[in-house]
């Protein structure tokens, strides 16, 4: 038995691990599994991206990048930003990373010293509790309502003199809610106010479904980058469909992003030259790779919430952005695990359960498939827990029965 540090005790594994291995093993001996785990578009990346990585691999010549990131992408992340917030930053106030997450984690660790804390809201992404442990900061959970929106009379009870951050992921993964501008202006007063830093997460912040609203945090302060208490974390990842190019970047006061940087220099140092030219690629493409998405998920959003709220005993709210919901089944099963591994063994159908986000009895269900997936996975979900569904389906070709009754 090898002695590991005490910090790596206490970060949990992926609760989805298991699941993932029967998953592997089920499509390995021929069963027809629908991923709706997934946390990716399955989209083609922009035709630009394809032309300006080609163009660079031509010169035989990728070599080490600055660690902040190439001029280049740096002064496209300014155009993007003031498209989208309104507001240009300087190039030091700019850092590129390996994917958004790199940019969180290399944040938290520049942010936090021993015992500070760090306010999200549940349900939260996976990652954020487990980051902040290894920051060794304190992971501090507020509730949100039945819509999942926070409170703010309850953030702001969760207040300490030890509360350094809020991070805030609006549209929400894995929940999809939309958070209103409102709470978003009493949120960047709470934080410039309290000398807080408010952390915005806006990795899908254009993956928006009319009505709802996506207002960026700058709107509400008048401060300039290196005065102002926001720090804005984005990426190529999501809205590109490029989740295995990992670039990512941060927007921040100047002190921050160059402490970001000494971390790096000495971890992973400058993300990968070629990948960041697919980024610029990216961020200099017209929109119609965005716009088709997002036709193709909100066809798949529809289709899925329809049919969930057909099933007695499930309660769904309809996403406002994302490619997620995040269905209720407390009524049918409370346990979001044992649910998950009974979908997958019996019907082939994979999942995430809802304890890995902190809220337990849910599901978080990604729309990014086919659209006859989706369809197929909303009658694989019905037959398994609706007792008054027919007994029978065809799965893979093959008549399945149901021979079971779920207990809650």
């Amino acid at each position: 038995m090898h002695n590991l540090s005490y910090l790596i005790s206490q970060i949990q594994s992926s609760p989805t691990l298991a699941l993932n291995e029967i998953a592997a093993q089920l499509r390995k001996d021929g069963a027809d599994v629908i991923n709706l785990g997934i946390g990716e578009p399955l989209n083609d990346f922009p035709e630009s991206v394809l032309r300006s990585t080609k163009e660079i691999l031509d010169t035989r010549q990728i070599k080490y990048s600055p660690t902040s990131g190439t001029q280049s992408l740096k002064q496209a992340i300014q155009e993007y930003t003031l498209e989208h917030y309104g507001r240009k930053p300087g190039l030091k106030n700019i850092t590129v990373t390996i994917g958004a997450k790199q940019a969180i984690y290399n944040l938290l660790q520049v942010l936090l010293d021993p015992g500070d804390e760090v306010i999200f809201f549940t349900p939260y992404w996976v990652s954020y509790p487990e980051m902040v442990k290894l920051a060794r900061g304190i992971p501090v959970f507020v509730g949100t309502n039945d819509k999942f929106i926070p409170d703010m009379e309850r953030i702001k009870g969760a207040l300490t003199e030890k509360t350094r951050a809020i991070i805030v992921n609006t549209p929400n993964n894995p929940t999809g809610a939309v958070y209103p501008p409102e709470l978003i202006a009493a949120l960047v007063d709470l934080s410039e106010s309290n000398d807080i830093f408010l952390i915005m997460d806006d990795i899908y912040h254009q993956l928006l479904f009319e009505p709802a609203q996506w207002v960026p945090g700058y709107v509400f302060t008048s401060k300039k980058f290196d005065k102002s208490h926001l720090i804005i974390i984005n990426g190529i990842s999501k809205t590109y469909g490029m989740t295995g190019f990992r670039i990512g970047w941060a927007i921040g006061p100047e002190t921050v992003i160059q402490a970001m940087n000494k971390i790096q220099s000495h971890s992973t140092s400058g993300a990968s030259a070629l990948l960041q030219e697919a980024a610029l690629g990216a961020l200099i493409q017209s929109g119609d790779t965005l716009s088709d998405l997002k036709k193709f998920i909100r066809k798949n959003r529809d289709i899925l919430v329809g049919e969930l709220i057909k099933i007695k005993g499930v309660k769904v709210n309809e996403p406002g952005g994302t490619f997620y919901c995040f269905p209720d089944f407390r009524s049918i099963h409370n346990d979001s695990q044992e649910l998950a591994r009974l979908l997958l063994e019996k019907a082939f159908l994979a999942t995430v359960p809802g304890i890995a986000f902190g809220r337990e009895g849910f599901l978080r269900l990604s729309f990014t498939c086919s659209t006859d997936q989706i369809i197929n996975s909303a009658a694989r979900i019905r037959w398994v827990i609706d007792p008054e569904s027919p007994p029978e389906i065809i799965i893979g070709g093959k008549k399945m029965v149901r021979d079971w009754e779920i207990a809650k």
